[in-house]
């Protein structure tokens, strides 16, 4: 319990915190104000990496918790009305979620949200029925349209696509030192650091979880790309990608901040109508942000070469998507797996909320 917090609030925060967000660095801060006002805050120091370019990935992440949040609130008998960036000259107090009673039925998602969860495990290739591609489908609205692509030839294409981030985080001296150090090796040091992840969440066998460690030294991993093996572990898991059952694209209408939150929103609650359907989820989506890095800030860490192949893959799974002028901000795969070996820790909520 939180002084000064009551029981329904606390659960509420609760299910914001068990938002998804990349590296899983959680990059949220809520102020709870006169006991029924929420401000949702962005907290750009903790994700300054080249996947977050103008910490677009961060306001999705931030989408998410408050999708969780107006979820979690029906449970409560209460209903959140939010009002988005209400401090013109803050750009880092993304929301105000304002709470008050109503009488309605408890929101079918909001069992669901301790259960959604990133499974990166080896899929069931057995396709999505008709009755769940199209509840699928009818999560997406006007400002972030949701298309699943389940034909096996444009899924093994998009399987390579997704992979490419691997092949140029291991082979790029910043992304890999960004990468290792998010990686926790062990559930104490897991538990210590609370972001990043827990090496068991990669699902890798343990020959390959033992090699990892050797991987994360970048002088031998910088002698072990020039002879291809970021593009062997990149072939590795596209061909875990391709066991998907459908791949999920995520359509938005712009890239501004505002674009990212109402998105992260969507793609929050479809990954927990996916759960609810007793279907895995996995996001493939690093090369989309790295495309943003480079198309809005320059050269970046990046060579020639992987400025070149980041943009050619992007430019690939757009058209794969038919996103013609809409902006492709995120993918995932999406099947039938058992559940995952392990789940990533997280701040716990005296550390995330402050009381005003």
């Amino acid at each position: 319990m939180i002084k000064g917090l009551s029981p329904a609030l606390e659960r509420i925060l609760t299910a914001g915190n068990s938002a998804p967000s990349g590296e899983n660095c959680q990059p949220w801060h809520f102020i709870v104000r006169q006991g029924t006002t929420v401000e949702v805050h962005l907290l750009p120091d903790r994700d300054q990496s080249a996947y977050s370019w103008g910490q677009r990935s961060s306001y999705l992440a931030n989408g998410a918790a408050i999708e969780n949040m107006t979820i979690a609130a029906s449970k409560e008998g209460l209903m959140a009305n939010v009002e988005y960036f209400p401090a013109s000259r803050n750009k880092w107090h993304v929301a105000n979620l304002a709470f008050e009673s109503c009488q309605r039925e408890p929101h079918p998602l909001a069992p669901w949200i301790k259960e959604r969860v990133s499974n990166r495990k080896l899929y069931d290739v057995r396709p999505l029925s008709k009755a769940e591609r199209n509840v699928l489908v009818a999560v997406g609205d006007e400002r972030c349209a949701v298309v699943l692509v389940d034909d096996q030839v444009t899924l093994k294409r998009l399987a390579r696509i997704g992979a490419t981030n691997e092949e140029v985080m291991l082979g790029n001296r910043t992304l890999h030192n960004f990468f290792f150090t998010h990686v926790s090796w062990s559930k104490e040091e897991d538990n210590a650091k609370k972001v990043g992840f827990y090496i068991k969440t990669l699902e890798l066998p343990p020959p390959a979880e033992k090699m990892f460690a050797l991987l994360s030294y970048w002088p031998a991993m910088k002698i072990l790309s020039k002879a291809g093996l970021n593009r062997v572990v990149a072939a590795q898991n596209a061909s875990v990608n391709r066991t998907a059952a459908a791949m999920a694209g995520f359509l938005m209408t712009g890239t501004e901040p505002l674009d990212f939150v109402t998105a992260g929103r969507i793609i929050e609650r479809f990954w927990l109508t996916a759960t609810s359907l007793g279907l895995s989820c996995q996001p493939l989506t690093g090369m989309l942000f790295l495309a943003l890095q480079i198309s809005n800030d320059g050269m970046g860490p990046f060579t020639r070469r992987e400025r070149e192949m980041i943009a050619a893959q992007v430019q690939e799974a757009s058209a794969i998507m038919d996103a013609d002028d809409k902006h492709l901000g995120f993918i995932m795969r999406v099947g039938r797996a058992v559940p995952p070996t392990a789940k990533a820790g997280r701040f716990p909520l005296h550390e995330i909320v402050e009381i005003a």
